[in-house]
């Protein structure tokens, strides 16, 4: 258990809003690792840090991330509706959040978003940005994106992100990945067998700090939470 990770997931995203740089500052005040967070192209090719693809949750607008310039979004606030106009955040830039992370020393793990797939010339600058990271990963749902990174860098680690129903979980070494992300409720059989049996870096979605996996799990090698601090103090009155 002592070389698991904790990852903020989309930085302290249970004390902050979401995808900001509030929440990454978070993070690192409540003792995570790493950050995972989302990534996006603007119509321009500038690479946000933003979950949707468009802006309907995040702002009240009704428009998709890559049909705006970096320039129009960097007008926009996002933030809990009622809040937003006074003490809205700003979309961070990915270059942005990825020399915050260098300068506090924290991993990072860049889940790449729909406006991303199969985008050749994105997947090189993203690579470019986190290239002065030690410890990072690029994750997706998208299988097809995560091989194009490992053709334009075989040594980038990828993270196949796994679903209940669409996982091909009898042939999961069949995945030329390194790593499975999966959500906490897929830890039992016959998804727990196939997961060990694989190979695989194993991270886990979805953790509060409550759950007692967090302490029996060597496994697993990473934990992604909204609470990073939560399972912090869970895993460390386990030992």
């Amino acid at each position: 258990m002592s070389d698991s990770k904790i990852f903020a997931h989309r930085g302290a995203s249970g004390n902050y809003f979401e995808n900001t740089m509030r929440a990454f500052l978070g993070a690192l005040q409540k003792g995570a690792d790493g950050i995972e967070l989302d990534v996006q192209q603007t119509s321009d090719g500038q690479l946000v840090v933003i979950h949707d693809n468009d802006l309907a949750r995040l702002a009240g607008i009704d428009q998709r991330i890559d049909q705006l310039t970096s320039q129009e979004l960097q007008q926009i606030k996002i933030g809990k509706s009622r809040y937003r106009r006074m003490f809205g955040h700003p979309i961070p830039l990915l270059f942005d959040v990825v020399t915050f992370c260098s300068e506090h020393n924290l991993a990072l793990n860049v889940e790449l978003k729909e406006t991303v797939y199969g985008q050749m010339v994105a997947l090189e600058q993203i690579l470019h940005y986190v290239e002065p990271l030690s410890d990072v990963h690029l994750s997706s749902f998208d299988y097809e994106t995560l091989c194009m990174v490992k053709e334009l860098n075989p040594d980038m680690e990828t993270a196949l992100l796994l679903r209940k129903k669409s996982t091909d979980w009898q042939n999961l070494d069949s995945y030329d990945v390194d790593a499975f992300h999966f959500h906490k409720r897929l830890w039992k059989e016959p998804f727990k067998r196939h997961l060990l049996e694989s190979g695989k870096i194993l991270r886990m979605y979805g953790v509060t700090g409550a759950e007692s996996i967090l302490c029996t799990t060597p496994e697993v090698t990473g934990w992604i939470t909204d609470y990073p601090k939560r399972v912090r103090k869970k895993i460390k009155g386990s030992r």
